[in-house]
């Protein structure tokens, strides 16, 4: 019963509540001053033929990775995963759900500090969104 209390004070519980984009990166970061990374890949479809499940595939460049996070500014809840890597992953691949055409926001904490990645995702007429 200790372990799984004591790893939920690192899971960023607020972030997944709150609904604007400073709000969610200092819940979620401790703060919104995050740097640009080139390193830091995403692998997505231009336009998600189904909002409901758009594959998403994240890879790290930088190294000691620890955590990798997804944010989508048009969703109502712009947190949308978080993911606390250990030893040797830099990468994650998942589905996610987008209310509409929006950014994704790509955060890496590396070494203790915060990098950033985005691109465009636009969501298709016949896709929950539209």
């Amino acid at each position: 019963m200790i372990l799984p209390r004591a790893a939920s004070g690192a899971y960023p519980t607020k972030a997944f509540l709150a609904k604007e984009m400073p709000d969610v990166l200092r819940e979620a970061f401790g703060t919104s001053d995050i740097g640009e990374s080139e390193q830091i890949e995403i692998e997505a479809p231009h336009i998600a033929s189904d909002a409901n499940i758009v594959p998403v595939r994240i890879k790290s460049g930088l190294a000691n990775t620890e955590s990798i996070a997804l944010v989508v500014a048009g969703n109502k809840s712009p947190f949308t995963a978080y993911f606390k890597l250990y030893e040797s992953q830099s990468f994650v691949s998942t589905r996610i759900r987008m209310s509409d055409t929006s950014d994704l926001l790509v955060v890496v904490k590396a070494d203790g500090v915060l990098y950033a990645n985005s691109r465009p995702i636009r969501v298709g007429r016949n896709s929950c969104g539209a």
